[in-house]
C-alpha cells in the first residue's frame, strides 16, 4: 500500500514523499537536503530504490532545494518544458530531464501519470494524478482556478492534495501590499478556503477518500477557520478532510 509522506507544504517551502514498492516519489523539493536526508533515514532507503522527482513548477518554493538533491540522489526528474526552460536559465542541467506534457498519459515503471494544466503565473505549471496500483493521489496547488477539468481528476483518485491558501477577508484587508492582493486573487494566483470547499463538494460522492488541504498561508489564512471547513466537509462531503499546517510534517498516510 503507498504511504504518502507531507515533507512541507506553503509559501515557505512544499515538498511530498510516497513510499511505494521500490521507489520514492517526491513531488517538488522545495525544501532543504537536510530534511530529505532525515525523511529517507526514517523510511529506510536501500540503494537498490529508485527516487523520482515530479516538479509542479519553477517558484524558489518548490524548487529551492533541487541542486543539493539531485547530487545527493541522482532522480528520475519530471516536468513541463516551460519548467525546464526556467531551471536551464538559472544554470541548472536539465538534460535528463523527462519532460511531460498536459494532458497527456505517461507510464514509468509501475506507475501512471496523468498531467493536468494548472493557472498560476509561471511557466507551464502542471498538476499529477499519479496512480500506484490500484491506488491514485492527486497534487493540484497553486492554482488560481477551481475549474471542472481538475475536478475530474481528484474525483478518480484515492487522495487528493488541493490548494486552500486564503481567507478572502484576512487577504483583503491585510498588510499584503495591493499589487500582491492582486496576484493572489487573480485567475493565476492561488485558491481561496471557499473556492476549495466549493471544489470539495463537487467531487462528493466519488471515489475519493482523503483530501488534504494544503499551501495554507501563514499571514492570510486561519487554522481555527480551516478546522471548521475540514469538520464540514468531512461530516458533509463522505470524505475525510484535514488541513496541512506550515513547517509542520505529516508521516506515513495510507491510500
Amino acid at each position: 500500500m503507498p504511504t504518502l509522506n507531507v515533507v512541507a507544504s506553503g509559501s515557505s517551502g512544499n515538498c511530498y514523499h510516497i513510499n511505494y514498492n521500490d521507489m520514492h516519489i517526491f513531488v517538488d523539493i522545495g525544501v532543504s537536503r537536510y530534511k530529505i536526508d532525515e525523511l529517507l533515514e526514517k523510511e529506510n532507503i536501500s540503494d537498490s530504490e529508485k527516487i523520482l522527482l515530479f516538479l509542479t513548477h519553477e517558484h524558489n518554493d518548490h524548487v529551492s532545494g533541487l541542486i543539493p538533491f539531485i547530487n545527493r540522489y541522482n532522480p528520475v526528474v519530471f516536468s513541463s518544458e516551460g519548467t525546464a526552460d526556467v531551471l536551464k536559465s538559472k544554470k541548472i542541467d536539465v538534460n535528463d530531464f523527462f519532460i511531460l506534457k498536459k494532458d497527456i498519459s505517461y507510464d514509468f515503471e509501475s506507475i501512471s501519470i496523468d498531467c493536468f494544466q494548472v493557472m498560476h503565473d509561471s511557466n507551464e505549471p502542471l498538476g499529477y494524478r499519479l496512480s500506484l496500483g490500484e491506488k491514485a493521489i492527486t497534487f493540484a496547488t497553486d492554482l488560481g482556478y477551481a475549474s471542472d477539468y481538475i475536478e475530474d481528476f481528484l474525483k478518480y483518485s484515492d487522495i487528493g492534495i488541493l490548494e486552500s491558501n486564503y481567507e478572502d477577508e484576512l487577504l483583503k484587508n491585510g498588510s499584503y501590499p495591493a499589487y500582491l492582493k492582486r496576484r493572489i486573487l487573480s485567475s493565476r494566483g492561488h485558491l481561496s478556503n471557499k473556492e476549495a470547499l466549493g471544489m470539495a463538494a463537487r467531487v462528493s460522492g466519488s471515489k475519493l477518500k482523503k483530501l488534504l488541504l494544503g499551501h495554507v498561508s501563514e499571514e492570510n489564512n486561519d487554522y481555527a477557520l480551516l478546522q471548521r471547513y475540514s469538520d464540514f466537509a468531512t461530516k458533509n462531503f463522505g470524505f475525510k478532510t484535514h488541513f496541512l499546517k506550515q513547517n509542520s510534517q505529516v508521516y506515513r498516510v495510507e491510500f
